[in-house]
């Protein structure tokens, strides 16, 4: 009786496995939108033949990883729904910008959004980044904050201005966890 009883586990084991069922192992979480905005952050004159400009925004992710194993295989991605700068003067000189996000403390960076002026618009105070699709963050999920760091570059205002900086992002993250029970 018992022989029928384990092989008929092991039958419906190796059934669930070819059918693709690591799937039944695994968390996923997501942040549909989050977003932040930081007003009046200071961005200082361009002097002549300045050619870029760099400002940090603190991201927060909260509690966000916090349902997943510590010890499973994570599959994040992060993607950039909104990033725009509303300026107090002219910021039509900015023909590039680019936004990346990096963890707290740490050089390396991850484009996640881009900005290339075409032709010649006319004066504007606003600049709007558009998302470079999804991106994978690695372990970057895990963090309470990210940083996202604002890089100018072109003809910047050569006095001293202010703006808000606003960023909503969507991230995803999912632990496979089917390594740790078989």
């Amino acid at each position: 009786m018992r022989t029928t009883s384990f092989r008929a586990l092991l039958l419906s084991s190796a059934a669930l496995f070819a059918t693709g069922c690591d799937s039944l192992f695994a968390i996923e979480a997501e942040a549909e939108e989050i977003c932040k905005t930081e007003p009046d952050l200071s961005f200082p004159a361009a002097f002549p033949g300045t050619a870029s400009v760099q400002q940090t925004l603190t991201f927060p992710l909260g509690d966000f990883a916090d349902p997943l194993p510590e010890e499973a295989d994570l599959e994040t991605e992060l993607r950039l729904k909104v990033f725009e700068v509303t300026a107090d003067t002219d910021i039509s000189g900015i023909e590039r910008a680019s936004v990346s996000v990096r963890k707290p403390g740490s050089e390396d960076t991850i484009l996640i959004g881009e900005f290339r002026r075409t032709g010649s618009g006319g004066p504007t105070q606003t600049l709007r980044l558009s998302g470079s699709g999804a991106v994978d963050l690695l372990d970057l999920a895990r963090q309470d904050e990210l940083d996202f760091v604002f890089d100018a570059r072109g003809s910047l205002p050569t006095e001293s201005w202010t703006a808000t900086l606003r960023a909503c992002a969507g991230i995803r993250a999912k632990a496979n966890y089917f390594d740790l029970i078989f």
